[in-house]
């Protein structure tokens, strides 16, 4: 047996090994992307735009209902041909596996392409041209569209009712909340959501009786608006359980961001094409690795032990008790663990499937390209192994990992990777022998809560393009506070009204300009999560060097939105957010200029805050306090 294919046969033991320990290794994650190499050449390309755009193009690549065929992509910048190549594998257990995706994704994305290349910055055909991007966008995932809706029957949407169906029960929770409401900023948006609803409706019902694309683009366009509503999640978030359940809500709110995401995609493609020559010139390669490197290792006088696995991780004297502990620990018999380890063993090397970000990392190698793609991304997470291998590779980033393990995983048999994939093991086999010492000292197994595999990118909004119908008029830019001389904490403080302005695609600021400098570390700050505060309460968070804490609104009327961002320094930072309740704020207003108060409405600037660990943000009737420290010191109260 050829030292290739041990090294495969250890891999797979410990695949299963770690699956049978725990299937989800690790909670979802982001990456940073400070420990990746420096790129070869000179990139013309942001690497934040890059980001971007390969999240967009692979939010659309996964244009069907097939979990079998993954899709993850990157793009390449070819000096020579002045182009963008955009390469995308799909998930295959074999040379031929996937075709039909893949020629499915490649014709789409083709269409597609040859539309942006008729952009011009200085085109007058904008809206027309748009338009033909939406309709293509929509065409090529008309088939996702319509099962993310619900009405596309397929075995995993049949028991479920169709997105016109949970409309119309949240329309009538609805108008009977709308009754009890005092906040007069609620009120408007369950106005607001009930014109809309009803427009999409019309969309809905002409789709269903001329099922031709021209009208799928009217459904999405409707439930972009509808998505758009200012303060759409608290309405559906405060209808009582017995008007609607938690699952449709939350049914609802999935559908109409995941929908809404086609508009946001075929916008942004169209202006990333006006403003960068390279989106222009954009082309597609699939990647069809060799036949040899989907053959599987002969196992013919192979079958797994686990008792000699489990050995690995044993102290000396107690390597036939260990695996009774652990059976006990995780409540199953010693027999049934056995069997489960060794029939996954014998599946993986026989049937194991080549994720699509372990292709592309084969490509590379390779093909060996003057300029190394620097973001891999897919419609969904990356899974903890694809992670982990990303993470040693160290030349392409990869934006989140959902944690969960996929035990049919193999690195593809090609001369360049043998090296990697023994770092992957022996990483892996740590990562085992760890979990043991885990289980024993602890005495339970380690669950981390239901996965979300597949999030959304966060693209830019433009200042240009949002309909002033759906909120206030513009003030002023995001402003920045910083605490000197030490840079590395950084409060960014943002008024939400900046974002949203009349609808206007004559306007000369593209989506993600103006572009910062090539900054790896500040890159992934876009990918935003939030959370609304609730009075009273303190909110404390922690962030590494180089981490950007999750987007906090203060109240429904996101009346004002905070990041915090620990930009450099070698320590930890720790902080916590307040929004006070009246007698606190009342107390802040008499104190005056004995206290940092820093009035978010009139910030214009940079503040210089001197040997401060805490101050107020004042944005009318409402005051956030905000504490931090650093290191070993203890966080101000």
């Amino acid at each position: 047996m050829s030292a290739i294919f041990d090294n495969k046969i250890i891999c797979a033991e410990n695949i299963a090994i770690s699956y049978l320990l725990r299937n989800v290794p690790a909670p979802p994650s982001s990456n940073r992307t400070h420990c990746l190499y420096a790129p070869r050449g000179r990139s013309t390309v942001s690497f934040d735009t890059e980001r971007k755009l390969a999240g967009a193009l692979a939010f659309i690549a996964h244009n069907r209902d097939d979990v079998e065929h993954i899709p993850a992509l990157c793009l390449e910048e070819d000096p020579e041909s002045g182009s963008l190549n955009v390469i995308f594998a799909v998930n295959k257990a074999s040379y031929n596996d996937g075709e039909n995706a893949i020629r499915c994704i490649k014709e789409g994305f083709e269409r597609i392409f040859a539309i942006l290349a008729t952009v011009s910055s200085k085109s007058t055909r904008y809206q027309d041209i748009r338009n033909q991007v939406l309709t293509a966008v929509v065409s090529m995932c008309s088939s996702r569209i319509l099962s993310r809706l619900l009405l596309a029957f397929t075995s995993s949407t049949t028991a479920k009712r169709h997105f016109k169906g949970t409309l119309q029960e949240a329309l009538l929770a609805v108008k009977i909340v709308r009754r009890k409401l005092k906040d007069g900023n609620l009120s408007k948006t369950a106005d607001n959501f009930t014109l809309r609803a009803k427009e999409v409706e019309k969309p809905l019902d002409s789709w269903s009786q001329y099922q031709a694309n021209t009208r799928l683009v009217e459904v999405v366009e409707g439930i972009h608006q509808l998505q758009q509503i200012v303060g759409l999640s608290d309405l559906i978030s405060i209808i009582p359980n017995q008007n609607m359940s938690p699952s449709a809500r939350k049914s609802l709110l999935n559908i109409v961001n995941k929908v809404s995401r086609y508009w946001q995609v075929a916008r942004y493609l169209y202006r990333t094409a006006k403003k960068l020559p390279l989106a222009r010139a954009m082309r597609t390669i699939p990647v069809r690795l060799p036949k040899e490197a989907f053959d599987y290792p002969i196992i013919k006088d192979y079958f797994p032990d686990l008792q000699s696995k489990i050995t690995e991780a044993s102290p000396r004297g107690r390597q036939q008790k260990l695996l009774r502990e652990i059976c006990a620990i995780l409540k199953i018999s010693q027999q049934h663990a056995i069997d489960r380890y060794s029939g996954q063993v014998i599946r993986t090397l026989r049937q194991g499937k080549v994720h699509a970000e372990i292709q592309l990392i084969a490509h590379c190698e390779l093909e060996r390209p003057k300029l190394l793609p620097r973001v891999i991304c897919s419609s969904k997470d990356a899974c903890f192994l694809c992670n982990l291998c990303l993470q040693l590779y160290q030349k392409i980033y990869t934006p989140k990992s959902h944690g969960r393990l996929y035990p049919g995983w193999r690195i593809p048999c090609i001369p360049q990777l043998p090296e990697l994939e023994q770092r992957f093991s022996q990483t892996l086999g740590d990562h085992f022998r760890e979990t043991c010492v885990a289980l024993l000292s602890t005495r339970q197994k380690v669950i981390y809560p239901d996965l979300n595999e597949s999030t959304l990118f966060t693209l830019p909004l433009s200042k240009t393009t949002t309909r002033a119908s759906i909120s206030p008029k513009a003030t002023r830019a995001d402003s920045r506070i910083s605490q000197l001389p030490e840079s590395s904490k950084i409060v960014g403080v943002r008024d939400p009204r900046a974002e949203k302005t009349p609808d206007s695609e004559n306007g000369n600021t593209p989506p993600d300009s103006p572009s910062p400098p090539h900054d790896c570390a500040k890159s992934i700050e876009n990918d935003l999560e939030f959370s609304t505060l609730v009075q009273g309460l303190k909110n404390f968070g922690c962030l590494t060097p180089g981490e950007s804490s999750k987007v906090y609104r203060v109240d429904s009327l996101r009346s004002l939105e905070i990041q915090i961002e620990h930009g450099t320094g070698s320590n930890d930072l720790r902080y916590y957010l307040k929004w006070l309740g009246a007698e606190e704020a009342a107390e802040v207003r008499e104190k005056g200029s004995s206290t940092q108060v820093v009035d978010s409405e009139h910030l214009e600037s940079m503040a210089t805050i001197h040997e401060q660990n805490s101050l107020y943000l004042v944005a009318k009737d409402t005051i956030l306090k905000v504490g931090w420290a650093s290191g070993e010191k203890s966080l101000p109260f």
